[in-house]
């Protein structure tokens, strides 16, 4: 709440009129991301507060000579304040913190035993879960993972503002590129799900529309396709910090 004053309190200040022209870009993030929320899930002006926040933050902070266009920078740093607030909130229950961890941790062990995708059947197995328990595992860890491709790619990475060090400009590059690797290796339907959701920005209503399939399967996709994501760059993270160690 003080954040929100505060930024209200700039926002005011003398000389800030010039800001006004950049709100179009906080409403468009804003409905962005809440086009991919479940109906009802967040009011408008919550996110958009979170936009303007990051808005004006990225203004103080913008830096003319580092060649980046203005607009290019704001939608960046909008879009990250917006999805930083979103989870500084934490709405969801410790139980679902805590399955999305066994499931995340369970693709990543049997996909690097086995050198392949695995099948639901098979994680249910690893978790001793029966498969129909396992979908309704799916199903409830939709939401934690709406807007998890967003970030997957930004995790540990430099911001725009930042000036990157040689080190970290190459690990950003090989967590791109692992990303990328783990999208392709991906089953076909869970790859057409990610690029329609975050390419195109359909939300999964109008997919699950447009593949004629319930919307409770293209969740599950989703969440099954983040998961596994998640589970490949958990697992590189896991081994380059073991290669620094030795």
């Amino acid at each position: 709440m003080r954040e929100r004053q505060d930024a209200y309190a700039r926002w005011k200040s003398p000389g800030q009129d010039s800001r006004e022209e950049y709100l179009p870009l906080v409403y468009e993030q804003a409905q962005r991301i809440l086009f991919r929320l479940p109906p009802g899930q967040l009011e408008r002006d919550e996110i958009v507060s979170f936009g303007v926040i990051g808005m004006l933050e990225a203004l103080d902070r913008y830096d003319q000579g580092r060649g980046v266009p203005i607009e290019a920078y704001l939608r960046t740093q909008i879009r990250r304040r917006i999805l930083d607030g979103l989870r500084s909130q934490d709405r969801l229950p410790r139980r679902l913190r805590e399955r999305e961890k066994l499931v995340r941790e369970a693709y990543a062990r049997l996909e690097q035993q086995e050198g392949r995708t695995v099948s639901d059947d098979e994680v249910a197995t690893e978790l001793g879960l029966k498969p129909e328990d396992f979908q309704d595992w799916l199903m409830d860890l939709s939401f934690t993972t709406l807007w998890s491709l967003e970030v997957l790619g930004e995790e540990g990475v430099e911001p725009l503002d930042a000036e990157p060090t040689p080190e970290a400009a190459l690990e950003a590059g090989e967590l791109h590129e692992q990303l990328r690797s783990a999208i392709e290796r991906l089953p076909r339907r869970e790859q057409e799900v990610l690029a329609a959701h975050y390419d195109m920005g359909y939300s999964l209503q109008e997919i699950a529309a447009a593949f004629d399939l319930s919307d409770r399967y293209v969740a599950q996709l989703h969440a099954r396709a983040v998961l596994r994501l998640r589970g490949a760059l958990s697992r590189y993270r896991a081994q380059m910090k073991g290669r620094e160690l030795r």
